[in-house]
């Protein structure tokens, strides 16, 4: 019998120290907060602080950027032997070991030919470029840092500070090493090990709850070593090997306790615990060959896991605590395990039951079978969704079953004459439902929602498929549409709902509509940047090549649309003055500057 067993959703990353504060705009979302990444660089001799410490929120110069890339790139004591020449009159003598290297290796330039710019402040394009530089053949620094123009604009609108170059310098540690055509295939990290900068040990001490962990088998050097064993990789370095190779991984990337591994040999299934530290395996249970397992979750020291046993055709949700598995529950057969990760345990679906899984006991839910739980809050709320042809009806559930908050919205799509004939399903398809959520709010078709003193909270009934909090009069601005319409998009074959209009939610509800009405695709937005000071910068959409799209990035400031930039693949097809155009066409709407 086929059976389909997926892990739908379980959030978290893996068990390490949580980051406690960020300086800056550069988020990373690694496990080691800004000031931790700025310990692992100083530690591995590639970033120094100032008298007063690391000083991660003060501006840093043109002349600190380039000493801070030198030892970056490892070649601290290149630079101060060589002491190479540059042409700048303006660079302190402090610098211009570090200066004169970067230049003569084609890495840094001058902001005029006679001039460095030494003590102007360097600005996030610019450090990102240096970046590039040092990465990779070319200015490009997007796909090197896995940046987007939209982070890069927002850092230098609220200003460029040390602490986004750490976290940009600690970001390039993974980064793939390309320059020079250089095809090893290896990151900067281990590029840096090579020169002999650090080593793997000193790597793992000092970014070991700092930077993300994987453990995958992985080759120690490129493409060109044929040892898979099974490792510990920290930006792309495999810091630890263990001495074995068959065991793949489950779900590294999941909040659990442990780490669990799974293979299939000499006619068995073995499921393994994994020791993060050392990568060796401890068998916990064999089984016949075609047996299967994943990961649910974790409720304080309990990992939970299905397991499905070909001999018996059987499935199982087993505890995990230290060593010891012990059976929970069995689950129905031929239905998918969906999954959601909460601060006080997890919450299982199966075959239409819900379950709580707490540290020491699975309890059933008392939540109706047409149900779909949508999401489990940082307040550990469980939001679910039932989504009916003629209205949505969203509601939140206390830990222990308790309801706290429930909320109707009703489906005014009007289904288009050529399209009567599938009326019913397609009221089904187009009812407005939820469709992301972050630590702040669930938003969607069905509206904007917040969770406030144990309570699932309605900010908006109108459609919310992005949003930005104007933390200057504590609004709320969203891309919405009219009543009645459905406004989507398809990019690299995937269908996307967004809106035509942005809207503002002032604190007592009031929703302000901010662009006029205009007809049905006049505008597609993508996403909102920031709202803030009155004005709101945001994303339009427009189709580049066959499946794609490009975006113009614009603000809105009193009722009028400036188009700032577009993408690159907007410039190409459309030509440098793509930007002219889409203004020129703004215009004619009504919204032009």
């Amino acid at each position: 019998m086929k059976k389909l067993f997926t892990a739908l959703c379980i959030t978290g990353a893996l068990t390490l120290a949580a980051g406690a504060a960020d300086v800056g705009t550069i988020g990373n979302s690694f496990p080691g907060d800004t000031e931790a990444q700025a310990q692992m660089l100083y530690d591995l001799g590639l970033f120094r602080g100032t008298e007063q410490g690391f000083a991660l929120e003060k501006p840093m110069t043109r002349a600190e950027a380039a000493v801070m890339l030198t030892r970056l790139l490892g070649a601290e004591q290149a630079a101060l032997v060589e002491n190479r020449q540059h042409p700048f009159g303006d660079v302190p003598q402090w610098a211009a070991p570090y200066v004169g290297w970067l230049y003569q290796n084609g890495l840094t330039r001058g902001v005029s030919d006679a001039a460095y710019g030494a003590d102007e402040n360097v600005t996030c394009v610019q450090y990102c470029t240096f970046l590039a530089r040092a990465a990779a053949d070319g200015d490009d620094y997007r796909p090197v840092l896995s940046l987007g123009e939209t982070e890069v604009t927002a850092c230098d609108r609220a200003g460029f500070v040390r602490g986004d170059a750490v976290s940009l310098s600690a970001r390039l540690l993974g980064a793939y090493y390309t320059k020079g055509e250089d095809a090893s295939g290896v990151t900067v990290a281990q590029k840096l090990i090579d020169k002999g900068v650090f080593t793997k040990e000193q790597l793992k001490a000092a970014a070991w709850d700092v930077l993300p962990r994987s453990y995958a088998r992985q080759s120690l050097h490129g493409a060109d070593d044929n040892d898979y064993r099974l490792s510990c990789v920290i930006a792309g370095v495999p810091v630890v090997r263990g001495e074995q190779s068959e065991a793949v991984v489950l779900y590294t990337d999941k909040a659990l306790n442990g780490l669990y591994g799974e293979s299939q040999q000499d006619g068995q299934y073995v499921l393994y615990q994994i020791d993060p530290e050392t990568v060796r395996l401890t068998a916990l249970g064999a089984y016949a060959e075609g047996s299967a397992a994943g990961l649910v979750g974790r409720a304080g020291q309990t990992d939970y896991l299905w397991l499905h046993d070909s001999a018996d055709g059987r499935t199982t949700l087993y505890a995990v605590r230290g060593s010891a598995m012990q059976a929970k529950l069995e689950l129905p057969a031929d239905a998918s395990v969906g999954s959601w990760q909460g601060k006080n345990g997890c919450v299982l679906q199966s075959g239409g039951a819900f379950y709580r899984l707490g540290e020491d006991e699975v309890l059933p839910l008392a939540i109706a079978a047409g149900e779909e739980l949508f999401a489990v809050t940082e307040g550990g709320l469980l939001v679910t969704q039932n989504v009916g042809r003629e209205q949505t009806t969203v509601s939140a559930w206390r830990w222990d079953g308790e309801a706290a908050g429930s909320y109707t919205v009703y489906n005014d799509y009007i289904v288009p004459a050529e399209q009567q004939a599938y009326g019913e399903q397609l009221l089904l398809h187009y009812a407005p439902r939820l469709t992301g959520s972050d630590q702040a709010y669930l938003y969607g078709g069905a509206g904007l929602y917040r969770e406030q003193d144990g309570l699932l909270v309605q900010v908006s009934a109108q459609p919310a498929y992005a949003y930005a909090a104007d933390e200057t009069d504590g609004s709320i601005v969203i891309i919405t549409h009219d009543a009645g319409r459905r406004v989507e998009y398809t990019e690299s074959a995937v269908s996307f709902l967004t809106g035509d209009t942005l809207a503002r939610v002032s604190a007592d509800g009031t929703v302000t509509r901010l662009l006029p009405t205009l007809s049905a695709g006049s505008l597609l937005l993508g996403q909102i940047e920031d709202a803030r000071d009155g004005a709101v910068r945001f994303t339009l959409l427009k189709a580049t090549e066959p499946r794609m799209m490009g975006r113009f990035r614009c603000t809105l400031r009193d009722g009028r649309v400036t188009v700032d930039s577009a993408s690159d693949d907007i410039l190409y097809i459309w030509g440098e003055n793509a930007v002219y155009k889409e203004q020129e066409r703004l215009g004619g709407l009504g919204l032009g500057a």
